[in-house]
């Protein structure tokens, strides 16, 4: 009977006991952005997943698979073009960024649950550590607030980041053309 009550409660006041990072979600790619992210990049994730773009604001959707937004973002990449993926890639996921104009990339990532990101970006050559780091998720508990970030000016071309060698690789990328 108290189970049968509380479960009558629960639906009648709808209370919600889930954190963002337990509630299904499924935000869908954003067709219009993605269109006019199209003239400045191509991006390839393999193994392949969804993906889109955004403005990249406060309050804006960090990744397709969650309700996290970046709260912080630094002016440096405040109305930049965010690549908005999935917050845990498999180990083994590789991205290839044809830039189709010059560009500056930040690519930002968990300092903590990097996929190996850490060791990556500190061999990638032209990469340059960044302080341009944005949080997410900060008014529930620290997780979202440690990020590490890199940058680079990117000439038109294509540029390979290579395979990640840990599980959950949490990252996003902002583009920006350079006028």
């Amino acid at each position: 009977m108290l189970l049968f009550l509380l479960f009558a409660a629960l639906v009648f006041f709808n209370t919600d006991f889930f954190t963002s990072e337990e509630k299904p979600v499924s935000h869908h790619p954003n067709q219009t952005i993605i269109r006019q992210a199209e003239a400045i990049v191509s991006v390839t994730v393999s193994p392949p997943f969804d993906f889109s773009f955004d403005t990249m604001t406060p309050g804006v959707i960090q990744h397709l698979d969650r309700n996290y937004t970046y709260d912080v973002v630094p002016a440096d990449l405040e109305g930049g073009l965010l690549f908005q993926g999935i917050h845990r890639p498999p180990i083994g996921t590789t991205l290839t960024l044809e830039i189709k104009q010059p560009t500056v990339v930040s690519f930002f990532f968990h300092s903590k649950v990097d996929g190996g990101y850490s060791k990556i970006f500190k061999e990638l050559e032209g990469w340059v550590l960044s302080e341009a780091k944005p949080q997410y998720d900060i008014h529930n508990g620290t997780h979202g607030l440690d990020m590490t970030a890199y940058q680079r000016v990117a000439a038109s071309g294509v540029y390979f980041i290579p395979p990640t060698t840990k599980d959950r690789a949490c990252f996003s990328i902002v583009f920006q053309p350079v006028h």
